[in-house]
């Protein structure tokens, strides 16, 4: 195994490896040019070059928390080797944030809202981009919880599942739709174009993995293989969809969060209407609908009814932070 990463370090990087340690993150490698970080991504060299020039850019406006990519002999961000990708960087000494700390939470915020203020003015032609794109996705989303519905309606003989959904179809249905027109009138179109004028970007998957804490204690993005042109508060949605499944998420953390990020970055009533909007949609309910009607339906009954139920029972405690987000601004 050795050889091909010695093929892959001087054939592609024109270093000489020395050594090597495997992580579950990466390989680090010891060589004449230092100790670096070799990755292998499962995206195309496109969106490994996007990737680059993000990274680049949030550097060059003044966000140091990040790597920059070491280029390959032939200047490209990432060396293809048996029709698999691989990029390098200085190595970083990182582990995981304790994302039960609120101390922790908090300064990852602090951390997305600084790299939000330097995630715009990224040049690049066929990036990915989902600027404008929220509503139609919500309506697609939308039509074919419908068509599920339907489906069960037709077929007539009901197993555990779909009672689950002819029970609660109704409700979510409905929160669907609130979401789709909070987001309407959220000023979300004004902020699209914005975005696309200011060349901005969203990382798309801020959570612990994606961020580690380095030597200082400090939170380093150690991964943005996710991200787009976009509004960059669509990250904040994430995170606190990704916060609210904490037992001690509550109302006073969620303001917390707000303040911290405000702090740093423009949070009006328009970025919270947009939050607001995202928390507001079901995803994990069309998540799993979609898994079980549309992927498959050979698996275990109990279990998904079990994963559905969960996702049920964790509405009143959204419902009360989405109606104290409702009067935040």
């Amino acid at each position: 195994m050795d050889e091909i990463f010695e093929k892959i370090l001087l054939n592609g990087f024109g270093l000489k490896l020395n050594s090597s340690q495997r992580i579950r993150t990466c390989l680090i490698c010891s060589t004449n040019g230092g100790i670096v970080a070799l990755k292998k991504h499962n995206c195309d060299s496109l969106m490994v070059e996007f990737e680059s020039e993000a990274r680049n850019t949030l550097v060059k406006n003044g966000f140091e928390n990040v790597n920059r990519f070491i280029l390959s002999v032939e200047e490209n961000a990432c060396y293809t080797f048996s029709e698999a990708n691989y990029t390098l960087e200085p190595y970083v000494p990182l582990s995981a944030p304790d994302m039960e700390s609120e101390e922790t939470v908090l300064k990852a915020v602090d951390a997305l809202a600084r790299m939000h203020r330097a995630s715009f003015g990224l040049e690049f032609d066929g990036g990915r981009s989902g600027i404008g794109r929220l509503p139609e996705l919500f309506k697609k989303r939308i039509s074919e919880l419908r068509h599920i519905r339907k489906d069960i309606a037709r077929r007539g003989q009901y197993d555990i599942m779909d009672m689950v959904i002819k029970n609660n179809y109704k409700y979510f249905y409905d929160r669907a739709q609130r979401a789709l027109l909070k987001l309407t009138e959220s000023g979300y179109h004004k902020l699209s174009a914005e975005a696309g004028l200011k060349k901005s970007f969203c990382h798309n998957s801020f959570k612990s993995g994606n961020f580690m804490l380095n030597q200082l204690e400090e939170i380093f993005v150690d991964s943005m293989a996710k991200c787009a042109y976009d509004i960059p508060v669509l990250d904040v949605a994430y995170f606190i969809r990704r916060m609210m499944k904490e037992p001690d998420f509550d109302e006073r953390y969620a303001r917390k969060i707000l303040y911290t990020y405000q702090s740093r970055m423009e949070f009006g009533q328009r970025e919270c209407s947009v939050v607001e909007a995202m928390l507001l949609f079901p995803w994990k309910f069309m998540s799993l609908c979609n898994e079980y009607y549309n992927k498959r339906r050979n698996y275990c009954l109990e279990p998904a009814s079990e994963r559905f139920i969960r996702c049920i029972e964790a509405s009143p405690k959204e419902e009360r932070i989405l109606d104290f987000l409702d009067k935040y601004v």
